[in-house]
């Protein structure tokens, strides 16, 4: 998955300005005497054009998200991408967010709507959104706190207040914005479906190999190498998590590759083979409750006779391992990712996982 360019921000404030010009014609039918209708941001439809930085603030700490000529990135996770469409959702929220009504005015009363910012409370749920332009001047500061859910709107409300002033506002949208990396990070690792992997050897520490294969594409199920004779598989479809793996495998965190060690007496490695001929390696190391992998792959040792075996008779279109291995291997050079326990379960496996003694009666 590629980064978009920056005139995806051009196009998301493009549509903001759209939005905010016909506010008054598409506003939600909302239910409230009190309904203000101004703009919490009046003025960041044009300032935004201007934006370089995201600031979000919450109870463990600050993501600082920077715009480049290319797109997002992450800095406390060493300028690794953003997705760039979670930045325009934001904005275009920010951008047409409209005050429905005042809310307290006290402080004492802010905790009720999640609103005690996390400088002032250590488990407070509040979040701080901060727009910052190159001269890293604000554009726009805002308390995130609970939302609404019954506003007489498809889209709900939130509670938020400016952080420098005392009244807090219901306004329209739910603005949530992520406090955890994965919520901003560009997740997609690998998309290698299990119809394209032929076997999958497994290599854990202490030198127990396991290895699952389908003779086919279309076999529904893997099967499991080398089974004792004296043993039978848990199930039909048991190894079949371990040939799905690297399908829509999607990352929790991310860290610069030499900040992780990964031992060789406490490393399991994967070698994904696929049915064209590429390999994909993924070692894995198990951190307390965390879970880090590092992957790389190699392409197949002929591009066109794998275009070839991957056509078929519908004449659907061929896919290029070689780019696609190219691309697997640029976005993960330097890096380790974390994933969670049940993304890489499948590589984890051991012989006594998947077989078990027969039934006395040998079914």
């Amino acid at each position: 998955m590629t980064q978009k360019s920056f005139f995806v921000l051009c196009a998301v404030t493009a549509l903001a300005v759209l939005i905010a010009g016909f506010a008054v014609i598409n506003r939600p039918a909302i239910e409230s005497s009190d309904f203000d209708g101004t703009l919490m941001f009046p003025d960041l439809v044009d300032d935004i054009n201007d934006l370089a930085t995201v600031k979000i603030t919450h109870k463990d700490g600050t993501f600082t998200l920077n715009s480049t000529g290319e797109g997002w990135v992450f800095a406390e996770r060493d300028n690794y991408p953003v997705q760039d469409d979670k930045i325009g959702e934001l904005l275009i929220k920010l951008t047409r967010m409209e005050k429905v009504e005042p809310k307290t005015e006290l402080p004492e009363r802010y905790d009720r709507l999640d609103l005690v910012v996390p400088d002032e409370k250590e488990d407070t749920r509040a979040k701080v959104v901060t727009l910052l332009n190159g001269d890293d001047e604000e554009i726009a500061d805002l308390v995130v706190g609970k939302r609404k859910f019954t506003l007489g709107t498809d889209e709900g409300g939130t509670y938020v207040k400016e952080p420098d002033e005392p009244q807090t506002w219901l306004v329209t949208g739910e603005l949530n914005p992520g406090a955890r990396a994965r919520d901003w990070l560009l997740r997609e690792v690998s998309d290698i479906k299990d119809d394209d992997i032929a076997r999958v050897t497994i290599t854990h520490p202490d030198g127990e190999v396991v290895s699952v294969y389908k003779n086919n594409p279309d076999d529904p199920n893997y099967l499991v190498e080398n089974v004792p004779a004296d043993r039978e598989l848990r199930r039909d479809t048991i190894a079949n998590d371990t040939g799905r793996v690297l399908s829509n495998l999607l990352l929790d965190d991310v860290a610069k590759a030499d900040s992780i060690a990964f031992p060789e007496d406490q490393t399991i490695r994967a070698v994904f083979e696929g049915f064209t001929g590429f390999t994909v390696t993924v070692d894995l190391i198990e951190d307390g409750d965390d879970n880090w992998i590092r992957i790389s792959g190699t392409a197949p040792d002929s591009p066109t006779e794998t275009e070839a075996a991957e056509g078929d008779e519908t004449g659907a279109e061929a896919r290029d391992w070689s780019a696609i291995i190219a691309e697997l291997n640029a976005r993960a050079d330097g890096w380790v990712y974390q994933l969670p326990g049940f993304e890489v379960s499948g590589i984890k496996k051991r012989m006594d996982e998947l077989v078990r003694e027969p039934d006395e009666d040998g079914v």
